[in-house]
């Protein structure tokens, strides 16, 4: 039996994800341990490709590595540009096949491609 892949059929940017900020400071019912929080900044939402890169396993602890490519955005001028915000410590949330991937960024750079890529790293306990 022969397996064929339609490269047409394939598409470059098939997932949905958001870059976004968390508010930092103590909330008013002064409850700290709370993740109950409405104050994020999203500094971008955007169509991506999401790629596994690595997955650790240490006392109890799941790590897990993503690679997420994105078109490079734009301002109004067409000037291919990161937003402001854009750096290593936002967070990153985005779904996979119906598998919630969220993590912290820990590089972002760009390609020769006219796009970007974000590593981050996620932690299951």
């Amino acid at each position: 039996m022969t397996m064929y892949t339609d490269r047409n059929a394939m598409v470059e940017y098939e997932y949905d994800g958001t870059f976004y900020k968390k508010g930092y400071g103590v909330p008013d019912d002064g409850d700290l341990l709370s993740d109950e929080r409405d104050d994020e900044t999203v500094i971008l939402t955007t169509k991506c490709d999401i790629q596994k890169t690595d997955k650790l396993f240490t006392s109890g602890v799941v790590s897990m590595g993503y690679s997420i490519y994105f078109p490079m955005p734009q301002t109004d001028e067409g000037e291919e540009r990161l937003p402001e915000g854009m750096k290593v410590g936002i967070r990153f949330r985005g779904e996979m096949y119906g598998m919630p991937v969220e993590g912290m960024v820990i590089g972002i750079e760009p390609t020769k491609l006219h796009g970007c890529v974000a590593y981050i790293k996620g932690t299951d306990i």
